[in-house]
């Protein structure tokens, strides 16, 4: 089987990240979310990748609420320049929600920088700008749901409705590696009863490995 790494969201309930290795060589990240919370956490945004992004293939979201998707400007500054594969509605949201991230990004920066002049200390740049997110936008590849496509070589990738927000989405990996085919399903966020516009999640009768998101709720889920 691939090599799949947690990156995110460990011992937190935010900042979903995971990686997806090939004994082939194809590397795809499967979510590139924000950490969002306590100080402490909202620190690590700023650690470098532990991986380097320009050795990623793809980027798979499986949709664009921040705690999934809010680093990829970060992302692409970091020398990442390929493809942000995305359902149609999640890669709309994302030109909303990501210009919306990076312009408080660059406002709470240059307040604190005004603070921090004031005490003589030396100034912070933003997390991302706006043109780093306009730059990552270009590197969007919106998919329909049920639209298979390959995101890497021996990478197949299809969205499935997870009925969470607009555009949210299960993603079916299908992942070729030592010549036999394994289908690992990421639930991402599922479901919610609360919109009449969403629809139930899409049940998949069969995978190899099943990954239950489990980091929304603002708590320890043990």
């Amino acid at each position: 089987m691939a090599l799949f790494s947690f990156l995110g969201a460990i011992q937190q309930v935010t900042g979903s990240c995971y990686l997806i290795e090939t004994h082939a060589g194809a590397r795809v990240l499967l979510e590139c979310g924000m950490q969002q919370g306590r100080r402490k956490d909202e620190a690590g945004n700023r650690a470098n990748f532990p991986f380097d992004p320009q050795t990623l293939d793809a980027v798979v979201l499986s949709h664009a609420h921040i705690d999934h998707s809010g680093l990829l400007p970060r992302l692409t500054a970091a020398g990442f320049k390929g493809p942000v594969h995305v359902t149609t509605a999640t890669g709309e949201l994302l030109e909303l929600m990501l210009l919306d991230s990076a312009n408080l990004q660059e406002k709470d920066t240059e307040w604190e920088n005004r603070w921090r002049a004031r005490l003589g200390k030396p100034p912070i740049t933003p997390l991302y700008t706006v043109a780093d997110t306009e730059r990552m936008l270009k590197q969007r590849r919106p998919h329909d749901y049920g639209e298979p496509f390959e995101a890497a070589p021996g990478v197949q990738v299809t969205f499935h409705d997870a009925g969470h927000i607009l555009g949210s989405a299960i993603v079916q990996l299908d992942v070729e590696d030592f010549g036999r085919t394994r289908r690992l399903v990421f639930s991402g966020d599922l479901g919610n009863s609360c919109s009449p516009l969403m629809h139930a999640p899409t049940v998949l009768q069969q995978a190899d490995v099943v990954l239950m998101e489990s980091t929304y709720g603002n708590r320890d889920h043990r």
